[in-house]
């Protein structure tokens, strides 16, 4: 892909080398233990190869990524993790939520996920897998998808006033249209309002085909980032309407959550 340089409307070179090396340092972090390739990060980033050389090489100076000596690939570097400790400290749903993860990992036997919404995406921040062999693998920590798509994209948008849900879709819209051939915006519409109806919302496999999910809003009193909880698996797991079960078991750990982030601890 051949690199442009268009800057943003009003933006200096300084902010153009910021935001390049953010994009790049999210490749790397969605990568995770997998590692990514420097042609990777340049055809994900629309960059040519040398100029992504020089944001990579600053971000490892920084400690922000590490490159591995045998494979070449890029990883994350020690510095994210401390950073991550301290975000934590201010966006503390993810310690928060760590008990109740694991409880409803367990007591579903599915994959237990915990979202945050970051502008006009959800980024998954923690999965806690169930003991049931067969399961949905499509969403790991560090994963970013439009808001609208999957049940705590759906979730999400359906706890926002209506007005800012429209500002979204109308971002999001080449996005989803692009990247997720089974959505629509009326379909994303109704699915919101399903959800408002429902209180939670439910994925039938619309993201990722066999892969269903149901998932709740945990709303921070203290106007942290909106949170979601969410159960996935596979579409055998979710017959004879067993998600109401798994909706019963997201709210009572949603209170919990809730009631720690009132107390503070």
């Amino acid at each position: 892909m051949a690199e442009t340089d268009n800057l943003k409307d009003g933006a200096a070179p300084s902010s153009q080398t910021l935001d390049r090396a953010v994009a790049a340092l999210r490749i790397v972090a969605g990568a995770r233990n997998a590692g990514v390739t420097l042609a990777e990060v340049a055809q994900k980033v629309g960059l040519t190869k040398p100029t992504v050389r020089r944001l990579l090489l600053a971000l490892m100076e920084n400690g922000l990524i590490e490159q591995d000596p045998a494979s070449r690939s890029y990883f994350c570097g020690p510095e994210t993790y401390a950073l991550g400790i301290l975000a934590g400290e201010r966006f503390g749903v993810h310690r928060m939520a760590g008990d109740s993860l694991r409880r409803l990992a367990d007591r579903s036997g599915d994959a237990a996920l915990l979202s945050v919404q970051r502008g006009n995406e959800t980024v998954c921040l923690a999965r806690e897998e169930g003991t049931y062999p067969l399961r949905s693998h499509v969403l790991q920590p560090g994963d970013r998808h439009p808001l609208g798509c999957g049940a705590s994209g759906i979730a999400l948008l359906a706890a926002l006033p209506d007005a800012q849900v429209e500002v979204i879709l109308r971002h999001n819209q080449e996005r989803l249209l692009g990247a997720y051939p089974h959505l629509s915006i009326p379909l994303i519409r109704e699915q919101v309002r399903q959800a408002r109806l429902l209180g939670y919302a439910f994925n039938q496999g619309l993201v990722f085909k066999g892969s269903w999910g149901v998932a709740v809003v945990v709303a921070d009193p203290r106007g942290g980032l909106p949170a979601s909880l969410a159960i996935a698996g596979v579409e055998s797991r979710f017959a004879d309407n067993r998600h109401e079960a798994l909706v019963a078991l997201l709210n009572q750990e949603k209170a919990i959550v809730e009631a720690r982030m009132r107390g503070g601890h």
